[in-house]
């Protein structure tokens, strides 16, 4: 029983590991997706803000876009077991905060899911009415394209608040067991980062959405190599790892 067990927690391990280092990598090349191929073709990220410079781009550029929406939603699908895999790994020595981690983690990234979604589905089609409206209807597209950009920025601002919420508490717990000193700080470091983010970004005070991006990528990275390094050892031991450089 207790060998079974064990390989079904090796198993959720290698998952989840396997997972974030996906995630990581898929949210990485997102990154340069947008600020390599999608840059090429005109887009300019201030354009997020402004759907009347945005829908005329996204009407000429429709695949390449809704393209950076799939990344961003396989990124966060990779994501889904590790949350799970840390759990399994932590539970012994913090049952209760690891639960509740974990269950933050998975909050996090069913948000994280739902904003691509949203973008995807809904950008090609008010691009294409906005570029063949006129007058006042193109104005009402706009306003539209505004609402649909705001409903996708707040489930992203959701997402990145469970997120944090999971970084936060499982950082916390590395430390504390004393398992992965490094990966611990620097899941501290980006959950402090996310909350800056979401304090900031609605209230148009700074725009540090495009730094945690990056430091989110890595945190995943650690996370993967971390799991994977862990995988044969007893649970609450996710193995020695440095935050990637």
């Amino acid at each position: 029983m207790s060998t079974l067990q064990d390989h079904q927690d090796q198993a959720l391990t290698r998952l989840g590991g396997c997972g974030a280092l996906l995630a990581g990598a898929l949210f990485l090349l997102s990154l340069v997706y947008v600020y390599g191929a999608l840059a090429q073709a005109g887009l300019d990220v201030e354009m997020f803000d402004d759907q009347g410079r945005l829908l005329p781009w996204v009407a000429e550029h429709a695949r390449a876009y809704t393209g950076l929406w799939w990344l961003t939603l396989l990124s966060s699908l990779a994501l889904l077991p590790a949350p799970l895999a840390l759990h399994d790994r932590l539970r012994p020595g913090a049952r209760g905060v690891s639960r509740v981690a974990a269950v933050a983690g998975l909050g996090g990234v069913v948000f994280g899911l739902a904003a691509p979604l949203v973008l995807a589905a809904a950008s090609p089609v008010l691009a294409q009415g906005y570029v063949q409206a006129s007058g006042g209807t193109r104005d009402a597209v706009e306003v539209v394209g505004r609402m649909v950009g705001d409903l996708a920025l707040h489930l992203r601002l959701g997402s990145d608040l469970l997120l944090g919420v999971w970084l936060a508490l499982s950082g916390g717990l590395l430390l504390r067991l004393r398992r992965s000193a490094a990966l611990g700080t620097w899941f501290l470091v980006t959950a402090v980062l996310a909350g800056v983010v979401i304090a900031t970004k609605p209230l148009g005070l700074a725009d540090l959405e495009p730094f945690l991006a990056p430091v989110l990528s890595l945190a995943y990275l650690g996370l993967g190599t971390a799991l994977l390094r862990g995988v044969g050892t007893s649970r609450a031991a996710v193995g020695p790892t440095h935050p990637p450089a």
